[in-house]
């Protein structure tokens, strides 16, 4: 059998030039104590051996890592795993790679992920903001191109791709009223000092001040459980009609205690939420929602970047408004069969 051939070492490339392994390295991280004829052997040699794929080669000459950069916020929740395929689909046509970024919602943490993307040199980023201040990318205005997604930065004027929050919670809430006569109905937030959170109470809060109702809202954290415990608080203590959860999160816990107390849906209790999701129209009762679409979010927001990155293009809107859509289902009390709704 062939003795399968060894991938080329610093070593061998060091060899092959006629250099110190030490002197690759500073070619390689593109230092200035390095010649030009020096760095051109280099180069040549990495590129002759393989040492690295030939576009690193490339991209040593040129200064460019065809690599962007991505922050997610919570990548544990789905609607963010939706937004990075989007990226993702976008990247691979522009022949790019990608670094994804947890910040768990921690500003440090992006922060953090923020500087070493700076560090390692990627031509974009995109990012999900945390809650608290960007002004930290005021270091390095207009130096990488960036965009943001679901959420503005805080202190800093940046392009984002994002959808109506306030308009999509305000056109269910008012469906809950106005169609089916809810006078009482609890907002179940994750953390309101999150931009789409904090916005879809607006338009919850809108919606029940002008039908002249009392706002209740509960704040759940960020889990199914969290959720769940929180509504777990008010259902036997002045329980209201009708749930609206923040984020499809937040809708599942109000899903998750209403069958631990075997309350039925909608007859007991109404609950409704903003994210349609694949098991809204397989859960039963079918989840009415505000439905958005995290892939085309994520999709466009990787072509504001490369448009900038690859033409150089300067993007004149700074915020870019996604269409939401409302999926009337029976968990609002509306009668639901084959996509046809009957209030």
């Amino acid at each position: 059998m062939k003795k399968q051939k060894s991938s080329p070492t610093i070593k061998d490339v060091a060899e092959y030039a006629g250099v110190s392994i030490k002197t690759v390295s500073r070619v390689i991280n593109d230092s200035s104590e390095v010649t030009e004829t020096t760095k051109k052997k280099v180069l040549d040699a990495i590129e002759k051996l393989g040492y690295r794929p030939n576009a690193l080669a490339k991209s040593l000459r040129i200064k460019r890592t065809y690599t962007i950069g991505v922050i997610i916020s919570d990548i544990a929740n789905s609607f963010f795993g939706n937004v990075m395929k989007g990226i993702e689909n976008v990247a691979i046509k522009n022949h790019y790679n990608i670094i994804f970024a947890n910040s768990d919602e921690n500003i440090e943490k992006e922060k953090m992920y923020y500087q070493f993307f700076i560090e390692k040199q990627v031509e974009g980023i995109i990012i999900i903001p945390a809650p608290g201040s960007q002004s930290y990318l005021k270091k390095h205005a207009g130096l990488i191109p960036m965009v943001f997604v679901d959420r503005k930065p805080k202190d800093w004027d940046g392009i984002v791709v994002k959808v109506n929050n306030e308009e999509g919670a305000y056109l269910l809430t008012k469906h809950l009223i106005e169609v089916h006569g809810y006078r009482s109905i609890v907002f179940l937030a994750t953390e309101l000092d999150i931009d789409p959170v904090g916005e879809r109470f607006e338009g919850y809060k809108k919606a029940m001040e002008e039908a002249n109702l009392k706002v209740r809202v509960i704040e759940g954290n960020r889990t199914i459980e969290d959720g769940c415990k929180a509504i777990e608080k008010v259902l036997f203590s002045n329980k209201p009609q009708a749930i609206f959860g923040c984020n499809h999160v937040m809708t599942l816990g109000a899903i998750k205690a209403t069958k631990k107390y075997s309350l039925e849906v909608p007859r007991d209790i109404a609950v409704v939420g903003f994210d349609d999701f694949e098991s809204g129209d397989v859960l039963r009762p079918y989840l009415t929602a505000v439905a958005q679409d995290p892939y085309k979010m994520g999709e466009y927001a990787a072509e504001l970047l490369f448009k900038q990155i690859t033409k150089n293009e300067f993007i004149k809107e700074k915020e870019i408004i996604i269409p939401v859509e409302l999926k009337f289902r029976e968990s609002c009390g509306c009668l639901y069969v084959s996509n046809k709704v009957v209030s």
